[in-house]
């Protein structure tokens, strides 16, 4: 069975899903990071060639590589045997529902400054985390340069070019922790797309850290 793993914003390829790849089945493929930072649009391209080679494939993406997936799946359905989406980021589909708009006008600064060079690194990243509403990351200086460098290279996680409702696989599982108006506003517009969605509360944002994730992704694919 192929199905190809897309990583979010933080830690990228096989990193980004150590319980999936410690029980790895040929055919997985845990997409790794292109250049410095993700891009929706060329990651959704890269996609559709790993599906092309293999006349198609499973796909499981979380938070920002949820774009990825959406773009690759409106381009060419008939490749995404399904598609699983673990707190997508996708806010280009819920624009308009509160808490989105509250997260566009909190993030639309923060981007604006990305190429700032007065702005040091310490700085980017207390804008960056004050705009998603969290505490700034206590990183050694080598690491949070690399953090921040590929957060500053980041493009925004809205205007990546998906439609507001999407034509989505038949089978498409969206799977939220029930923490965020943000993530769970996105699900229900997935919903409106004729998506399945479930709530799994207590992990948090990195669901698939979750155990019980993976048998959830079992059934979906077996369904």
């Amino acid at each position: 069975m192929d199905v190809v793993f897309v990583h979010g914003a933080g830690k990228e390829g096989a990193d980004a899903w150590p319980h999936q790849v410690a029980v790895a089945e040929v055919g997985w493929f845990f997409l790794p990071r292109l250049g410095v930072a993700d891009d929706a649009a060329r990651d959704a391209q890269r996609l559709l060639e790993w599906l092309r080679d293999r006349d198609g494939g499973h796909v499981v993406a979380h938070s920002y590589g949820a774009n990825a997936a959406l773009l690759a799946a409106q381009k060419d359905p008939s490749l995404v045997h399904s598609l699983a989406l673990l707190e997508p980021a996708c806010f280009d589909v819920a624009r308009g529902m509160p808490a989105v708009e509250e997260h566009v006008a909190a993030m639309t600064p923060v981007f604006a400054v990305a190429n700032d060079t007065s702005v040091s690194v310490h700085d980017f990243s207390r804008l960056f985390a004050a705009g998603m509403g969290a505490e700034p990351p206590d990183l050694p200086d080598e690491a949070l340069q690399a953090s921040v460098s590929r957060l500053r290279a980041l493009h925004p996680l809205w205007g990546v070019g998906l439609r507001p409702k999407p034509n989505l696989p038949a089978r498409t599982l969206v799977i939220t922790a029930g923490w965020s108006p943000l993530y769970e506003e996105t699900a229900h517009a997935l919903v409106a797309s004729c998506a399945r969605h479930l709530i799994i509360e207590g992990p948090g944002h990195r669901l698939q850290d979750d155990r019980q994730v993976m048998q959830v992704l079992r059934e979906h694919w077996g369904a």
